[in-house]
């Protein structure tokens, strides 16, 4: 499912906000029109929420939705998020490292029904549960801020005390839900 800062950019191109099942059919048919692409209606209603997806979206879907945005590809249009950042994290639930106590546990959600749950350990957050395939427990991350609606951003990831760099997740749907249990 797309997230609400992307669903938000897709409304303002389009003119209208898509509410209900049926205004994919609109959307599809102005995508095809500005990309010379088909994108079909029922790819769009999975996208939106409307129809459960078993998968994350083709990146190849992700790019012509982009490029419907004015950017070249997904990629680009998820750096501009960065950039956003600055202006908009006055209005948006934010949580940043600093403010989580030593030993306080941070949870995350996530697009399609993933969650993680973070233990603050000195400067480091440990993974002590996730249902992510792309993080395991004992994992050790860093991170500058967590953003409600923003891709989840590792700057480091620690496994078995290698570095695996960085890790992005939720790039499509954004993080949906931030608490501090």
């Amino acid at each position: 499912m797309l997230s609400k800062l992307v669903k938000d950019k897709i409304h303002h191109r389009f003119g209208q906000e898509i509410r209900y099942p049926k205004d994919c059919e609109s959307l599809a048919q102005s995508i095809s029109e500005v990309c010379k692409t088909r994108i079909s209606a029922s790819t769009l209603r999975r996208l939106y929420g409307f129809v459960k997806g078993i998968r994350e979206p083709r990146i190849y879907t992700l790019d012509i939705v982009a490029e419907y945005l004015g950017y070249k590809g997904w990629d680009q249009l998820i750096a501009t998020f960065q950039k956003d950042r600055e202006i908009t994290v006055k209005i948006l639930e934010r949580l940043k490292p600093e403010q989580i106590k030593k030993g306080e546990t941070v949870e995350l959600k996530y697009q399609p029904g993933k969650a993680i749950e973070l233990k603050k350990i000195e400067n480091v957050f440990v993974v002590v549960s996730t249902n992510d395939k792309r993080l395991q427990l004992n994992d050790e991350v860093k991170f500058t801020l967590l953003e409600l609606h923003y891709p989840l951003i590792f700057s480091h990831l620690i496994r078995d005390d290698k570095s695996l760099g960085k890790v992005q997740l939720a790039m499509v749907s954004g993080v949906t839900s931030i608490r501090k249990l």
